[in-house]
């Protein structure tokens, strides 16, 4: 059954009113400020999809901007965001864990899985594969490519053997592994999980290096790498917080 008109615009008002001061119609569900609100705008995005909202009402609430699919009205500011990244960089492999816009790495990753799990709408992986979106990455963010047909895309676990590298698992957790021995098992987790296939990762130096360390306020610091073993803890920090390995020499 429908609300009683009374009730309809005096809800309507307390809309319109959340708008003058907001200026956009998405009010949180169950928002602490005014839960009743929250609820009542998502009872009339569900009624106008069950056709249980008329016309008339439908006009009313166009008229404040009201927002009708919150999840399709973020999806394509995402998308605008990444073609603004393609447009400044020249492809849309947004690093992992991009520090200037971690919203739009974590989106993309998203994109990536829902593909992997049947989840993504058509229209939308074509708009992402019309940009030139990669659903495979991997060397630290870049794209998998198709070898010519003389040369076999190499296997990850052969490519794993090739040197150290740190994989990042998820958000700010690496695990290195050198294709050598027992692989760890937060990798060995992934690796199954995935299907075989290695999550994204840093290539560590070959060589014997000195990281440099430091925020530009306290005294730079160095610590030094063999170019094998256990990277020094204070590397590992960083690059669990910038997702970069730090300047070496």
């Amino acid at each position: 059954m429908n609300e009683a008109p009374d009730n309809w615009n005096a809800m309507l008002g307390r809309l319109a009113a959340f708008v003058r001061k907001h200026r956009h119609c998405n009010v949180p569900t169950n928002g602490a400020r005014d839960p009743q609100l929250g609820r009542w705008v998502a009872a009339q995005r569900h009624r106008r999809r069950i056709g249980a909202l008329s016309k008339e009402r439908i006009t009313r609430l166009d008229a404040l901007a009201f927002v009708w699919s919150p999840t399709e009205r973020t999806w394509e500011s995402m998308f605008r965001a990444l073609q603004e990244f393609r447009r400044k960089h020249g492809h849309c492999d947004v690093p992992t864990k991009w520090r200037r816009n971690p919203t739009l790495a974590d989106w993309v990753q998203r994109q990536r899985l829902c593909k992997k799990q049947g989840r993504l709408a058509g229209k939308r992986l074509r708009r992402l594969e019309k940009l030139g979106f990669s659903w495979a990455i991997y060397k630290g963010g870049k794209s998998r490519k198709t070898a010519p047909p003389s040369r076999p895309v190499p296997d990850d676990r052969q490519e794993a053997r090739v040197r150290e590298r740190l994989y990042c698992i998820r958000n700010a957790d690496y695990v290195q592994y050198g294709g050598r021995g027992k692989m760890p098992s937060l990798l060995d987790s992934y690796v199954k999980s995935h299907d075989g296939e290695f999550p994204p990762y840093i290539p560590l130096p070959t060589r014997a290096v000195r990281f440099r360390l430091g925020d530009g306020w306290a005294k730079n610091r160095t610590a030094r790498w063999k170019g094998r073993g256990r990277l020094p803890p204070d590397v590992l920090s960083h690059v669990s917080e910038h997702g970069t390995l730090p300047p070496y020499e």
